[in-house]
């Protein structure tokens, strides 16, 4: 077992920690690039009304209960509280996820790339209503990423297309002897 005596206590105390708060002022300033969890996200809904237009943007930020996932229930949740926008009802038409996910090491070749569009490549349609998992992501672009909602306007004139089909269920009942 190792015993402090006042002198090695004293050498301890004496000893240069000052790289020690240096490397965390520099790592401090890079934390901006490290890959973390997302806590947050955006939630943008595109009003289109029934010629095609856009007629209203609305964002909300919306603090996620489980680090990069959306639960499927608080989806079905903000799409239903958001499809009603001046007394007219919209209809879903599209969820659409923009997750920057490029690793710190790839950000400089990222960056300076001339190709056009090059953001495309993290934008991808959500086909299922369900939860949706978000990748991790940059710290400094966790603002940039977002959920895209395109609702369209319900045309008035719509009337239900589909039939109901009723089955006459008389079921009789035979007594057993």
């Amino acid at each position: 077992m190792y015993n402090l005596t006042d002198e090695s206590s004293d050498e301890f105390e004496s000893l240069d920690t000052s790289w020690i708060e240096r490397f965390d002022n520099i790592d401090n300033e890079y934390k901006i690039y490290y890959c973390e969890d997302i806590s947050f996200i955006n939630f943008q809904f595109i009003y289109i009304n029934y010629n095609n237009e856009i007629q209203k943007l609305k964002e909300d930020r919306i603090i996620l209960k489980e680090p990069s996932k959306i639960k499927k229930e608080d989806l079905v949740s903000l799409i239903k509280h958001n499809q009603v926008f001046n007394n007219n009802k919209y209809n879903l038409l599209f969820i659409l996820k923009f997750n920057i996910n490029i690793e710190p090491m790839h950000l400089k070749t990222f960056l300076k790339s001339k190709t056009p569009n090059i953001g495309n490549i993290f934008l991808q349609q959500i086909h299922n209503i369900d939860s949706i998992k978000l990748d991790k992501s940059i710290s400094m672009f966790h603002d940039l990423n977002s959920i895209i909602v395109i609702l369209k306007q319900k045309d008035k004139l719509q009337t239900n297309k589909s039939k109901k089909v009723i089955q006459n269920s008389h079921n009789k009942t035979k007594k057993l002897t």
